[in-house]
């Protein structure tokens, strides 16, 4: 169990920690010379069973105590009898709250310098600051570092609390947040920090974040004991293979994977009570997740402001990318007036600039992100349309195996990197008929719609849509045009009238250019190619070269002499010239466009055939 202290400077924090393991956290030279905790100190009593993470109380340094608390510590609010509950004891207590903590105990300090009424006076104080907090019905211990039965009824609170402290299961990969680092000789690079999710083994790989470089763990110490494993919840030190001291930094983090990193969160908000005044839109802060600290913007999602004591979804904007993921907690610091203005929990991010913020369905996906588990979040986007699942697995930090478990549950398939629902695709393949069949009412004359005009369809599945409407013979697809399979336009009365000369001019295997065609019929060439690629797109007539149309059908008939051609050996461009009777330049045409449709390949002089249908 880790139990974090917290509380106002100077109220014996470190002198209790002291008392309790012998051990003195204030570790830095300035420490001892100013008498007061600047950076977070650690400590264990009974061979690493409990630890303890003694954290600044000071308002100067904040922002070390944020990086000192964990969602799953247990909370040790202390108070000194003489001063009772002072600022910086309600922020700390509010911090506690806003990361997530659940269970702790309220420990009354220095009550030998005061009388027995100002110690309940203190403690009526410390009631009425719980009050409604996670700490309400927490044990309240009176004690003194003077005073060694004292010491030892909250050692005997610590052992008993310990034994029952057991942890949630949590599958999702292994990350720590890394709040120091140093080497050691002999060994090289250690750092420390807490496990938030996950499990480790020496000789395991890591992420480090930001060089995203893979390192090995070469031993572990959890608890400050030497350890084959870490797991979630616990204290570790880390020894790595593959960084130098000079990587490292407060605020790094160590992922199993590959560090989801976004620029832009939502966050569910818990507004303090007790801020001194409405939150607006595009309000600059300080954003604290868990070693991390950045500054951003606070987006709100609603018109008008948020009032203290209000809860909301709002959006964070990251001056730089946070390590965060969903159910990570943050705390929430205003810049101008240096004061923590709320927190909460992380429900969804994106690594990119958002468009249409407000806009009602974005709102709504987001706040199906934060139901429930991964399996009835994801059910729930699924029945609001396609889903990211590769970016739903990042922000709910999931394993391609827990990815794989939640989606073969559920009655949807992968589109186009997009996970949707069955009913979804089914929906959209009825859209995609019907504006099909109402273009063909409304002009019978057209060959169809194309992919891109076929708009009531969801662009991101559209293509795979219509694809699977051809495979089940309910479209037909001619030249680039989807169409219903019976249909047939009707040729406008001009084109209709060229289309039965052509015929007949364009039944032969050496079909005439349409320069030729022109100059037999007195046209302008320009106009003609103008009417032959029309027919194109009807599939009437096929463009083989730049001047040059066939009939489907002549081509299907060469097709098939190229196969007997190439049944026993490679081919020429001779060898076809003499068995099809077309001219050198047409037969090269006609090759080359073979070639393009992956019908033929050109090996050298000669060519082979590579499937069976043109």
């Amino acid at each position: 169990m880790i139990v974090t202290l917290a509380g106002h400077v100077d109220h014996g924090k470190t002198s209790l920690v002291r008392a309790l393991t012998g051990i003195d956290t204030d570790r830095l030279e300035q420490e001892k010379q100013r008498g007061l905790t600047i950076d977070l100190g650690f400590a264990y009593m009974d061979e690493g069973s409990i630890g303890f993470v003694d954290v600044p109380g000071h308002h100067k340094f904040i922002h070390n105590m944020v990086a000192g608390v964990a969602q799953n510590q247990y909370a040790m609010l202390v108070v000194a009898a003489d001063d009772g509950p002072m600022p910086q004891t309600a922020e700390h207590l509010q911090i506690l709250k806003l990361v997530g903590i659940e269970h702790g105990v309220v420990v009354m300090t220095k009550t030998d310098r005061v009388s027995s009424e100002q110690q309940n006076i203190t403690k009526q104080r410390i009631l009425e600051l719980t009050a409604g907090t996670f700490l309400e019905e927490a044990e309240l211990i009176r004690t003194s570092i003077d005073d060694d039965a004292s010491i030892g009824t909250l050692r005997q609170h610590l052992r008993t609390t310990a034994t029952g402290y057991d942890l949630a299961a949590d599958e999702r990969p292994f990350r720590l947040a890394i709040d120091r680092a140093f080497n050691v000789r002999g060994a090289g690079l250690v750092v420390t920090g807490t496990a938030r999710s996950g499990n480790i083994g020496v000789d395991d790989s890591l992420f480090h974040f930001p060089s995203l470089r893979e390192v090995r763990v070469r031993s572990i110490r959890t608890q400050d004991q030497d350890s084959a494993s870490a797991s979630q919840g616990d204290r570790c030190a880390l020894n790595l293979a593959g960084l130098d001291l000079q990587d490292v930094k407060r605020g790094d983090w160590l992922d199993a994977q590959p560090p989801a990193v976004f620029n832009e969160l939502s966050l569910e908000l818990d507004v303090l009570s007790d801020f001194p005044r409405k939150l607006r839109h595009w309000t600059p802060v300080h954003i604290y997740h868990a070693t991390q600290h950045t500054t951003g913007r606070m987006a709100l999602l609603q018109d008008g402001a948020l009032n203290p004591g209000e809860r909301a979804i709002v959006d964070l904007i990251c001056d730089t990318p946070l390590c965060a993921v969903h159910g990570d907690h943050l705390v929430i610091r205003d810049q101008s007036l240096d004061i923590t203005l709320g927190g909460g929990r992380v429900i969804h991010a994106e690594q990119s600039a958002i468009s249409r913020r407000r806009a009602a369905e974005r709102i709504a996906r987001i706040s199906l992100f934060a139901a429930g588990s991964p399996t009835t979040s994801l059910a729930g986007l699924l029945r609001h349309g396609p889903v990211d699942i590769a970016h739903f697995a990042k922000v709910r930090h999931l394993t391609n195996k827990q990815v794989s478990d939640i989606t073969s549950g559920l009655d949807a398939q992968t589109i186009q990197n997009k996970l949707c629902s069955n009913s979804y695709i089914d929906a959209q393949a009825k859209l995609a008929l019907n504006a099909i069949e109402q273009h063909q009412q409304a002009h019978p004359t057209a060959p169809g719609l194309r992919e891109n005009q076929v708009g009531s369809v969801d662009a991101g599945i559209r293509q795979s849509v219509l694809n699977g409407l051809v495979q089940q013979n309910k479209l037909a697809n001619e030249g680039g045009y989807y169409k219903l399979p019976q249909h047939k336009a009707a040729l406008p009365e001009q084109l209709a009238s060229i289309w039965k000369r052509l015929q007949k001019e364009l039944d032969q295997a050496q079909a005439p250019s349409s320069g030729d065609l022109a100059k037999a019929w007195r046209i302008p060439q320009a106009r003609l190619e103008v009417d032959l690629k029309e027919l194109t797109k009807r599939g009437l007539v096929v463009q083989v070269a730049a001047h040059r149309f066939y009939l489907p059908s002549q081509l299907q008939n060469i097709a098939g002499e190229v196969k007997r051609l190439a049944s026993t050996k490679p081919f020429s461009v001779r060898d076809f010239r003499d068995s099809t009777g077309i001219g050198r330049n047409v037969a090269i045409e006609v090759l080359e466009y073979f070639d393009s449709r992956g019908f033929t390949r050109r090996q050298g002089n000669e060519r082979i055939v590579l499937k069976d249908i043109l």
